[in-house]
């Protein structure tokens, strides 16, 4: 069937979703700047060592009701450090003079960068080289959202949407059409890391999809241990998220000197399984 044809605009997200190496890819979410802007690149540098296709990095606000406790302590954290929107592009140009090859997708919400505005912050991510936008809390009949989506595609840059299981068919086609990168499947509804997706649920949606439309889809909430990621990539999605877990391993070891070392080990693990 397929027949909403999705262009993906990122040539880079659109090379790493043709590659065949990995079969799924792992796309891994940093809370920007956390703990620090300086650590937070050594992080960020081991998990693309360590076969990280796509990095998700969250820019911080206040309103991050949705992300789940663990995720919204670190955007605190960054909060009360005064890291800013700015700091979390400076960080990027970082990763991209590090990596020419890895995704990277700037996540976060909507008034921040109204507050920008938006036009700048696009142009800015496109100077810094990334790849694509998700904006979680921005439907797509919102002002600012088209606004946004104007502005990325004048660039050549993705818009990164999510779906969710109470998305209905023609709310999901509606969707598909103005998306590009790859499409964000939320396996479970609630806040991200505090509960597990159901396995034939995931395959029936991530079927759904792929009978409309040639998009990739990568699935992602309630993906804790290296045996679910293996689990939710049987499915059959292209990548898989993971970010809940990244972020607790790296709070509950902030005193490790071999952090960056160790939670390279751990992103492996999830990598090896897909």
């Amino acid at each position: 069937m397929n027949n909403i044809l999705v262009r993906i605009l990122s040539k880079r997200l659109e090379k790493i979703f043709q590659s065949t190496s990995p079969k799924t890819k792992l796309v891994s979410y940093f809370v920007g700047c956390y703990p620090a802007p300086d650590k937070s690149f050594e992080l960020i540098k081991q998990a693309i060592d360590n076969g990280v296709s796509i990095l998700e990095i969250g820019y911080c606000t206040s309103e991050a009701s949705a992300e789940g406790p663990i995720i919204k302590k670190a955007h605190d954290h960054v909060l009360s450090k005064n890291y800013t929107l700015k700091d979390t592009i400076e960080l990027i140009k970082k990763i991209r003079d590090y990596n020419s090859e890895v995704g990277i997708v700037l996540m976060g919400y909507i008034a921040n960068l109204y507050k920008y505005p938006i036009p700048k912050f696009v142009e800015d991510i496109k100077n810094a080289d990334a790849d694509a936008v998700l904006v979680v809390d921005a439907p797509h009949e919102l002002k600012e959202e088209n606004i946004l989506r104007e502005c990325l595609n004048k660039n050549d840059l993705s818009l990164i949407k999510l779906v969710a299981p109470t998305t209905n068919d023609q709310r999901l086609k509606d969707i598909i059409k103005i998306s590009s990168g790859f499409l964000y499947q939320v396996t479970v509804t609630g806040t991200t890391g505090q509960k597990s997706a159901d396995e034939s649920t995931v395959k029936n949606f991530i079927d759904k999809i792929k009978n409309i439309s040639n998009i990739p889809v990568c699935t992602g909430f309630g993906i804790k241990t290296p045996d679910d990621a293996k689990k939710m990539a049987n499915t059959g999605p292209s990548g898989v998220i993971v970010g809940t877990a990244f972020v607790k391993y790296i709070q509950d070891n902030l005193e490790d000197k071999n952090l960056p070392q160790n939670l390279g080990k751990f992103i492996n693990s999830f990598v090896k399984e897909l």
